[in-house]
C-alpha cells in the first residue's frame, strides 16, 4: 500500500513539474531559417507582408541582428501591446501591424523560449497572424547563409 501510495505521488509530482516547465504554447506557426531571410531580405513571404520581432534583450539585439528585424525585448512586450499605436511605434521604431492585419509577426529570440514566451503573449493579445522562428540567433549568427543579412547596431 505505502508503494502505490508513493507511485501516486511521485507520478502527481512529475506532471506538475512538467506544466511547470513546458514552454508557453500559441498559435504560431514555424518559420525556418530561409523563411526568415528572405522576410530579411523582401518585407514578405510566399506573397504575404511580414515583420520580424527580435524578442532578444537591447544589448544583443545591438551586437547582432537580422537586417529588417526590430526589437521589443520580451520583458517589454505586455506593456508594450497595451501602448497606442503611436507611442508604440515611437518607443520601438516599427509600426506594429494591427490584430487584424494581413500582415504577418515573425518572432525569434536567442534559442525559441523567449520567442515562445512572446508569441503566446501576441496570441493572447488577440493577434492572429503569428510566426516562430524558434532556432532563433543561435542558428543565424552561426549560418554562412546568413552572413549578408546580419548587422551591426
Amino acid at each position: 500500500m505505502k508503494n502505490i501510495l508513493v507511485a501516486i505521488i511521485s507520478i502527481v509530482g512529475f506532471i506538475v513539474l512538467l506544466q511547470i516547465l513546458k514552454p508557453p504554447m500559441s498559435n504560431a506557426k514555424p518559420l525556418q531559417m530561409q523563411d526568415i531571410l528572405e522576410i530579411s531580405k523582401t518585407g514578405s513571404l510566399k506573397g504575404k507582408d511580414m515583420v520580424i520581432m527580435d524578442v532578444r534583450g537591447r544589448d544583443e539585439f545591438k551586437n547582432g541582428h537580422v537586417k529588417a528585424a526590430f526589437n521589443v525585448p520580451v520583458q517589454e512586450l505586455g506593456e508594450a501591446l497595451k501602448l497606442p499605436e503611436d507611442q508604440f511605434e515611437a518607443k520601438y521604431k516599427f509600426k506594429l501591424p494591427s490584430k487584424d492585419s494581413a500582415t504577418g509577426i515573425a518572432v525569434h529570440c536567442m534559442s525559441g523560449r523567449r520567442a515562445a514566451a512572446a508569441t503566446s503573449q501576441l496570441s493572447d493579445a488577440q493577434y492572429k497572424d503569428v510566426y516562430i522562428y524558434s532556432p532563433g540567433w543561435g542558428e543565424l549568427s552561426t549560418s554562412p547563409e546568413a552572413a549578408s543579412q546580419i548587422e551591426k547596431q
